[in-house]
């Protein structure tokens, strides 16, 4: 059977293969074969232009994350409860709920995430249309984690150095008058 092993000619000169022909529409399907290609059989010698072969004049689909891919949308319409919980953008699920949790525990570091998930997700929003009162929530109170988180911790530090001073140093206030210990 003719062209089971082959290679590909480029304009060029430039030769790739021999390799299986299933190989090569991979190659295509990756969008590495160009229509002014050639095929060689490796058995036969044959050449044949890349346009010969049915399968190769089918253009390639694009590659995921390319220029003219589909965006994916969300299937049906925006119902109210995608409102109250936008389960269509997570990313502005996890910018509410991580600063929500930020706030609660002031010993997490997690005011920057949901500020970035927060950004994402008023992207996001825009494209599904639900999420963006989530991501308003997750940016504004994860900017407020963060200060919080830093003045707890500042806080923290300050007394733990203050604790190791001698006690010669440390200075009691009365309510009469100042005095030395």
């Amino acid at each position: 059977m003719a062209f089971e092993q082959v290679t590909m000619r480029l304009a060029d000169g430039q030769e790739f293969g021999p390799v299986p022909l299933a190989t090569l529409l991979d190659w295509h399907r990756e969008g590495r074969v160009p229509l002014d290609a050639a095929i060689i059989d490796a058995v036969t010698g044959e050449v044949r232009p890349v346009a010969e072969f049915p399968a190769f004049t089918i253009p390639p689909p694009p590659l995921p994350g390319m220029p003219g891919t589909p965006v994916p949308t969300a299937p049906g319409p925006v119902t109210t409860a995608d409102h109250i919980i936008p389960t269509r953008n997570p990313n502005s699920l996890w910018a509410y709920y991580l600063s929500l949790a930020g706030l609660v525990c002031c010993f997490l570091p997690v005011g920057p995430v949901a500020i970035v998930l927060g950004a994402r997700g008023l992207k996001d929003a825009k494209r599904v249309g639900v999420g963006r009162t989530h991501s308003l929530v997750g940016i504004i109170a994860g900017s407020f984690d963060s200060l919080l988180f830093l003045i707890v911790w500042a806080l923290i530090i300050t007394g733990l150095v203050v604790s190791f001073l001698p006690a010669s140093r440390h200075r009691i206030y009365t309510n009469t008058h100042l005095r030395r210990v």
